[in-house]
This record gives structure tokens, sequence and C-alpha cells, in this order.
């Protein structure tokens, strides 16, 4: 009886609202356990391919990609997390890039960029907003209207 239980178990997605999709454990880490401690649900991955494999199980209202994956880059991942979960924000970091212009983010369907190291407070207060609606756009978050009514959590 034990055993039925415990497969029936491993079978049942496993469900987040975020999803972080980074190679370097210590940064997925980091994230994990300051959102974590937050009260989230937080889910990390290490690559690029795997992530999409298992997206539709974790089902994440936001998801944080590494733009340096070792197998895929994050512009590729992005692109796909926003057909395999569309009602996802998506946001993207890395330590190598100082920036990724507006209109790239947009078209790529993405709310944010975050140079790493990554400013722990900032991600915090736009992951909050996200995971309670995950359709806002990059232009409606940076609206000065967004700006004013920003609660922490």
């Amino acid at each position: 009886m034990n055993s039925i239980r415990n497969e029936a178990e491993q079978t049942r997605p496993q469900t987040s609202e975020i999803l972080v999709i980074e190679d370097d454990v210590l940064q997925a880490h980091e994230i994990e356990v300051h959102l974590g401690r937050l009260g989230f649900s937080v889910a990390t991955l290490g690559g690029g391919s795997d992530s999409l494999h298992q997206i539709a199980n974790i089902d994440p209202r936001v998801v944080i990609i590494d733009y340096n994956l070792p197998d895929i880059d994050g512009l590729t991942v992005a692109g796909r997390v926003r057909r395999l979960a569309p009602n996802a924000a998506v946001i993207l970091m890395s330590g190598r890039i100082d920036f990724v212009p507006a209109d790239m983010l947009d078209n790529r369907g993405m709310v944010a960029f975050f140079k790493k190291p990554i400013d722990l407070v900032r991600l915090r207060r736009l992951v909050s907003k996200l995971v309670r609606d995950p359709r806002l756009t990059r232009r409606e978050l940076d609206s000065p209207i967004a700006r004013l009514f920003s609660p922490g959590r």
C-alpha cells in the first residue's frame, strides 16, 4: 500500500509559483532561498533543454531565466517558455551582458532584465507583482502609476 502512494506522489506534477532556470547552482539556490523565505514556492532547473520538457508539469506564474545556459541560450528558452506557458511572466538575467534593449524584451514577451549579481530586493518586488498578475507587461510595470502603488511583500 505504501509503495502505491509513493508512486502516485512521484507522478503528481510539481507546481510552483516561480521557476528559476539557472546553471549556476549557487545563484539558483540564492534566488530560491530568498523567494522561498517570503512564502513563494520555487522550483529550480539547471539546463534550458531539460526545463522545456518539465515546464508543463511545474506550471509557473513567473519564470526567471539565465541568458547563458550551457545547452541553449536564454533568449531561445524564453521564446519557448512563452509558447509552453503563455500565462507565465518571463524575466531574463545575465552576468555577462549589461543590458537587453527594451524592444527585444517586448518582442520576446519578457517583462524585465536583471544584471548579475541580482538585486534581490528589486527581484522580490517584481516577482510579488507578477505572481499576483503574470499578465503585466514591462511597460505596465515601468509606468509611474505602477511604481506609486507597488506594495512590497
